[in-house]
């Protein structure tokens, strides 16, 4: 087995915030046709004038699966245009969660690794993983010095700490095998599980995708919460306490403590007002109430190949509590297929998170 190889770059205090972030790439071409999916659509994927204001909606950060390889990697929005890119030719891994820190830095899982990015595009810390072992998929930072992510593996996940400063993994919280999880899945690591989320009570809610569940554990690997959800993918607890998760069946789901459903959106919800959506990846609730969904298809959409330029799916909605999508991203020059956005007037980018005894 290879041992994950952990780097440390020394740190540059930086004091930018999330808000002076610019200085935009120039456009890259889109992935080659040789590595997409040869797709013709025979209707429209979504009405042929979006609600809301475009891109003027929401400053944001967003970044899709295969944000290593499509040219365009995790991208910044600000004032309905495009002021910061970020690809990483050493990455190979899919982008699968990306979070601001009140600093300016970004926190990066690319599913080989996990990064720590600074505004001007220097890599402070890096840690990686053997890609046929093990997989990362979510990571959240804790205070200034360390991150703690989920690292998949064989037979199970473990919670990771990781200090930044002294290079060190200083504690590693193994996931109870789940009773439910399909030990004979194919994909059985990488399929394992994919969204961490670290909650105002110090313990870290994980997204067990194979396991069909959503599952909150404490510091020593108690699970002290879960609920059954068909192969989830985000998971967020909520400031009412209920928890906010996003399956890959294409629905949106609101769970209260006793594991009942509360709100969902669904696939049917989306085609009833003229989306035609595949698979949905991470759902999130915004400071107006209303829930933001990205949608990844995966269907490689081809400008006047894949049939008329506003039969173009969308790759991400703005869905009201009374379920009406108010505003739809559709923008295939800017951006690809799209795994994570976080608006950049989210709360819990200055949010103090801890895990356990862990500040």
């Amino acid at each position: 087995m290879n041992t994950p190889r952990i780097y440390l770059a020394a740190l540059l205090g930086l004091a930018l915030t999330a808000t002076t972030l610019s200085g935009a790439q120039p456009e890259k071409s889109a992935p080659s046709a040789k590595k997409e999916k040869s797709v013709h659509f025979d209707k429209p994927q979504a009405p042929a004038t979006l609600p809301g204001k475009g891109l003027a909606q929401h400053d944001f950060i967003l970044m899709g699966v295969r944000s290593s390889s499509d040219g365009k990697g995790i991208r910044m929005v600000k004032g309905g245009q495009v002021v910061w890119s970020y690809v990483d030719p050493e990455v190979k891994g899919a982008y699968y969660d990306a979070t601001l820190l009140p600093n300016g830095n970004l926190l990066l899982a690319h599913g080989r690794g996990v990064r720590l990015i600074t505004p001007d595009k220097k890599v402070l810390w890096k840690y990686e993983v053997d890609p046929n072992e093990h997989e990362i998929d979510g990571a959240e930072m804790v205070g200034t010095d360390r991150v703690v992510f989920l690292s998949n593996g064989n037979p199970t996940a473990k919670i990771m700490v990781a200090n930044i400063v002294t290079g060190k993994i200083e504690k590693e919280v193994e996931v109870p095998l789940a009773a439910t999880a399909n030990m004979k899945e194919p994909r059985y690591v990488h399929m394992q599980a994919r969204r961490m989320r670290l909650t105002p009570q110090g313990t870290a809610l994980i997204a067990y995708t194979n396991a069909n569940k959503v599952a909150e554990y404490d510091e020593h690997g108690k699970e002290v919460w879960s609920a059954s959800v068909p192969t989830p993918w985000s998971v967020e607890r909520l400031k009412n306490g209920n928890t906010l998760v996003e399956s890959m069946r294409m629905e949106a789901i609101e769970l209260n403590p006793k594991g009942e459903t509360v709100w969902k959106f669904t696939r049917e919800d989306a085609a009833a007002q003229g989306y035609l959506m595949d698979k949905a990846q991470v759902c999130t609730r915004l400071p107006n109430g209303n829930t933001l969904i990205t949608i990844n298809n995966e269907t490689a959409w081809k400008p006047g190949v894949s049939g008329p330029d506003d039969w173009a799916p969308v790759q991400a909605i703005e869905v009201t509590p009374e379920k009406k999508i108010v505003w739809a991203l559709r923008d295939w020059n800017n951006f690809y297929w799209v795994t994570t956005m976080q608006t950049l007037d989210d709360p819990r980018i200055n949010a103090k998170l801890h895990f356990g005894s862990i500040r």
